[in-house]
């Protein structure tokens, strides 16, 4: 039976009516102070005096073995990763909609708004700390267009945990009003945001260091005018570089610009990050280095018919955007992406920008692009090692240098890729396409690019390209008739008209005879073009057809290409 009096008993049920508001008496629970609490002060010292005491409080008389506990709860906890720290500060609602900060020691701030208690609740930690305290937001809450204050500051060696949901009411096109921001701090968490409505950003970090985020949800409003859900650059006062970034998992849903978006930022690690209904990226890197991404998912299903307004759930709220779902860009080196996965969006991927290089993607699923499922200009050494691309406009993947200086478009390697177009009325002109007067040193490798295009399969402009291996198609294709009793067998014209390449010829007989035939080849150098040239070493008597790939395996031996450094004008062919 309780001894608890009405009152008491009244004061502790927790409000059901959805708001997830808190009585005072749950709040303190929730710091880890009264009755359901453990280590509860900030500063418990063991007793030792009397080992049992069947009168003491549970949490009395601590034996610890001649040591005092001393300001346990602020132990820096920066590596230890679980459910057991508690609050230093806990911002809650009650019945009355009135928002509270509290501490151990008692009240830090109430009012009628959101941001400010939030605000009161992080400047009341400790001065000058260098371990982590943490703020804890057990409310959901509204962020009014009238509000006086509106974006929430984070100082460094803070932990704001947001487990409920924040709405924003922000006016269109209002760019001052950001949720979250912290500029020039580092050594900050924020495990869990849930935002809807209308932020001009949800999370922006400015020369910040040391960030983790975690299970980060934006649910921008149909008809709001964002800009980036969660924003990371070095736009600080100090202008340094942000550095050391890690996010968890993020999901962003009818952004107007993009999902996540750097600028200059060094050493960045994501998880995941699934954009739905996306007018720019789901992940845009730009000016950033050392950067490592696990999935990155976008999903836009095209209905060209309601133009930028969406009128239903699968509608296209990006149908003039030109962003790919993943972009990177303005020297942006040394990135590692597991898997780009993309449907319906203006490209799947863009690598973009000469001095951009040195970018591993590991695989591709790209369905449906508005314009090449895969564009990758200027940058070097860039590897893409599978996937799937079908269904674009254009081309499925295209290769382009627009500058002539050194380093641009080279070294970029496409392997094992399948790269198609099964529509009715199919819209890729091409599977795999280089363009441009000055790519060079390119390798095109065991993908299968069969209905990769109706103009061509595969089509490349540089001598120094590597084409091989890939089922479907080559740097030439077709099929020749072997004529009995004709030398040569066959001649094929113009296989190509690059003389200072490296060819090979992949062929079989298509219904064959059954008697015995052997023939060989050749390649010809006319003065204009190479001709493939077929010669009868075992006649079969009759006509034989042959299905054949020409191939540019390369020689190359690392001389190639010669550089004009003194003109400027791009390579010496």
């Amino acid at each position: 039976m309780s001894n608890q009096n009405p009152t008491e008993r009244a004061e502790e049920e927790p409000n059901t009516n959805g708001n997830l508001t808190f009585t005072r008496r749950t709040a303190m629970a929730l710091l880890g102070v009264g009755a359901t609490a453990g280590v509860a002060s900030s500063g418990a010292s063991a007793d030792h005096g009397a080992k049992f005491d069947p009168t003491r409080r549970w949490n009395q008389h601590v034996d610890a073995q001649n040591h005092d506990l001393e300001n346990l709860h602020s132990v820096d906890t920066e590596h230890v990763f679980t459910a057991a720290r508690t609050a230093d500060r806990i911002v809650w609602q009650d019945d009355d909609g009135t928002y509270h900060a509290d501490g151990r020691n008692g009240g830090v701030a109430s009012g009628e708004e959101f941001v400010p208690v939030v605000q009161s609740a992080l400047d009341s930690l400790t001065d000058g700390r260098t371990h982590k305290e943490r703020v804890l937001v057990a409310a959901n809450a509204t962020v009014g267009v009238d509000d006086s204050a509106q974006t929430i500051e984070v100082p460094s060696y803070t932990v704001l945990d947001v487990p409920g949901s924040i709405h924003v009411e922000y006016p269109k096109w209002d760019s001052s009003n950001i949720l979250i921001r912290a500029e020039d701090e580092s050594h900050i968490e924020i495990p869990r945001l849930t935002v809807t409505g209308a932020p001009w950003m949800a999370i922006r970090l400015r020369s910040c260091s040391d960030i983790r985020l975690d299970d980060i949800e934006v649910l921008f409003a149909r008809d709001s005018d964002a800009n980036d859900a969660l924003r990371i650059d070095n736009g600080g006062e100090s202008e340094e570089r942000s550095t050391d970034i890690q996010i968890g998992s993020a999901y962003i849903e009818n952004g107007t610009q993009h999902s996540v978006e750097t600028y200059g930022v060094d050493r960045i690690q994501i998880q995941q990050v699934m954009a739905k209904y996306q007018y720019g990226c789901a992940v845009l890197l730009n000016d950033t280095s050392d950067a490592t991404i696990d999935s990155i998912m976008g999903y836009n299903p095209v209905d060209e018919s309601v133009g930028a307004e969406p009128q239903s759930e699968d509608d296209l709220t990006n149908a003039s955007s030109r962003y790919a779902t993943f972009r990177v860009t303005y020297p942006t080196n040394n990135v590692s992406v597991g898997q780009v996965v993309s449907r319906g969006a203006p490209r799947g991927l863009h690598i973009h920008s000469g001095g951009t290089g040195d970018i591993s993607i590991g695989e591709v699923t790209i369905k449906d692009a508005e314009t090449p499922g895969v564009m990758v200009t200027d940058p070097n050494n860039v590897v893409i090692n599978g996937g799937v691309i079908k269904n674009c406009t254009g081309e499925g993947i295209r290769v382009h240098a627009y500058d002539p200086y050194p380093g641009n478009a080279r070294g970029i390697t496409l392997s094992d890729l399948r790269v198609y177009d099964d529509q009715d009325e199919p819209t890729q002109a091409y599977g795999i396409r280089e363009t441009g007067d000055y790519v060079m040193n390119n390798r095109i490798v065991d993908c299968d690019v069969r209905d990769g295009g109706v103009e061509a399969n595969i089509a490349v402009t540089s001598e120094s390209t590597t084409v091989a291996d890939n089922v479907g198609g080559g740097i030439a294709s077709g099929t020749v008739t072997l004529e009995s009793g004709s030398e040569p067998a066959a001649r094929v014209e113009g296989v190509s008209e690059a003389q200072d390449v490296t060819l090979d010829l992949r062929a079989k007989t298509f219904d064959g005879p059954d008697s015995a035939l052997a023939w060989d080849h050749h390649f010809a150098w006319t003065g204009d073009q190479w001709d493939l040239v077929i010669e009868w070493r075992t006649d079969p008597g009759e006509d034989v057809t042959l299905d054949y790939i020409v191939d540019r395996p390369q020689a190359n031996i690392g001389r190639y290409p010669i550089q004009d450094e003194s003109s400027g004008d791009g390579p010496a062919t």
